[in-house]
């Protein structure tokens, strides 16, 4: 099921603004503006301030960090229409020095009431307390979601989602037995979870979401007979790395395998004319725990928990392809090397052994047969495409990191378009695509960075490198073999 996003209501009043203060109770934070962004292991420190106009007495003071997600689904009738989901409450420690005389603000006095949180790199056990159709569904879901809603750009969710961050406050008094909320406050904060890289994911024909490879057949005009079959093959490319801001990202590449078999030995591979790439957000989302990843399986999975999806298209390149270099095989002799050898050349004809082998088995599998079959080639071009690219958000436009919450999900798909061919044949590939954010670590009160902290904050300096794309060095003619090493570095790149 997919949904459209209608109307504006949100599922928080007042998510719009950085926070929903009370003139008598207020909750300031530290060197914090409405922009700032925070991310796991960010300090978020503060007080409380209180100033009331009259003598106030309350019996408890709770001063809060929570995460909250909710969904709405207006027109889905068999679920509740809003779902409100808490998955995170820190609560902070109050010192008797820092409360009020006898539980009482007196009017005319200002009180600060410190208060001092650590967003965590994790959430703990009890916030995914249904169940999951694998433990990996589970490990996705205890991680940190980022803010959904809050942020002042687009961030490609439809008004039905929303996550929230806060810091609140409340001054409770008992009256008659029930908890009455003498005073009251309420900061909103921008939160950006660190995300590490995932394993590439596990794609079979059941994933309808995504399509790595496609077979298509080649023509020299719309009537004419076929010249041969042109496969075009992604492997998944490295996440896309945002800085704990969001503002700056990494580059990374996707790699496309293509192998053209010609109908005819004679026949040479066809152009590629052009390759386009567009960013497919999708964000999905549910009034009941999901207990799958939503973006695996069918696109209609009623067999599991539904969900609804909203998705936005995002264009990020269209690139000419100037020349190629393909390597021809023969692949009726493939089947008798090493895998780590190939009798792959380029430009040039199989040995003269293999086509006379080939001949002598064609001419004895004739023999007693009225009538014989065209010889088929057995000939194969193959080369490769390596296309980087890189997202990048704006003031307009905000991508946030790949997640999956009990609730809700989002995750992102590069839909590649290849333009094939004198009839222009396009084949279409749909490869998954993870964002994720680095690790950045905040030493507390002078503290020195652990090993392992040290270690991650490199590595996510090394994702936002540039990373250089060379032009694959030509075969050297010395009567030599060529190394597994030396075919795999074998590319045609984009510039």
């Amino acid at each position: 099921m997919s949904a459209s996003s209608q109307g504006t209501t949100r599922p928080f009043k007042g998510s719009k603004s950085s926070s929903s203060q009370n003139p008598l109770m207020e909750v300031k934070i530290d060197q914090h503006f409405k922009a700032k962004v925070y991310t796991s292991g960010s300090t978020i420190a503060g007080h409380v301030a209180v100033r009331v106009l009259k003598d106030t007495s309350f019996d408890h003071l709770d001063i809060v960090f929570v995460g909250i997600s909710a969904t709405r689904l207006d027109f889905v009738q068999q679920y509740p229409s809003h779902s409100f989901r808490p998955f995170l409450k820190i609560r902070m420690p109050i010192q008797e020095s820092d409360m009020p005389q006898e539980q009482v603000f007196r009017a005319g006095n200002e009180y600060k009431i410190p208060f001092h949180f650590v967003v965590p790199h994790q959430l703990t056990i009890g916030a995914c307390n249904h169940t999951c159709l694998s433990p990996e569904v589970r490990e996705r879901h205890l991680r940190l979601p980022p803010s959904l809603g809050a942020w002042d750009a687009d961030d490609q969710a439809p008004d039905m989602t929303q996550i929230e961050y806060a810091i609140n406050a409340k001054a409770i008094k008992r009256v008659n037995g029930a908890a009455v909320k003498a005073l009251e406050a309420h900061h909103v904060l921008k939160v950006l979870p660190s995300l590490p890289e995932d394993a590439p994911l596990d794609i079979t024909f059941r994933d309808e979401w995504y399509k790595l490879s496609k077979t298509k057949t080649i023509r020299k005009s719309l009537f004419s007979s076929k010249t041969g079959q042109f496969t075009a093959s992604a492997i998944q490319p490295n996440a896309v790395m945002l800085s704990a801001d969001g503002h700056k990202s990494s580059m990374t590449s996707v790699r496309v395998n293509l192998e053209y078999a010609p109908s005819s030995a004679e026949t040479a591979p066809p152009k590629v004319n052009s390759v386009t790439g567009k960013l497919v957000s999708t964000t999905f989302f549910s009034a009941v725990p999901i207990d799958h990843l939503p973006n695996l399986g069918s696109r209609t999975n009623c067999e599991s928990t539904p969900c609804l999806n909203y998705t936005t298209t995002h264009s990020l390149f269209t690139l000419p392809v100037e020349s190629m270099s393909w390597m021809q095989k023969d692949a009726s002799s493939h089947s008798r090397r090493d895998s780590g050898y190939s009798s792959t050349v380029i430009g040039g004809d199989a040995s003269e052994t293999d086509h006379s082998a080939a001949e002598g088995r064609e001419r004895q599998n004739s023999r007693g047969k009225s009538s014989k079959k065209p010889k088929l080639s057995t000939i194969k071009h193959t080369t490769d495409l390596e296309i980087p690219f890189t997202i990048s958000n704006s003031n307009k436009k905000l991508f946030l990191p790949t997640f999956h919450s009990c609730l809700i999900s989002r995750t992102y798909t590069l839909q590649l378009s290849l333009c094939v061919g004198p009839t222009n044949t396009a084949i279409a590939l749909s490869v998954p695509v993870q964002v994720g954010v680095e690790m950045v670590y905040e030493p507390q009160d002078h503290e020195l960075p652990s090993f392992e902290s040290a270690v991650a904050e490199e590595e996510a300096d090394a994702y936002l490198q540039p990373r250089v794309i060379h032009v694959p060095e030509p075969l050297q003619n010395d009567n030599r073999l060529p190394g597994y090493s030396e075919l795999s570095r074998r590319t045609v790149s984009i510039a």
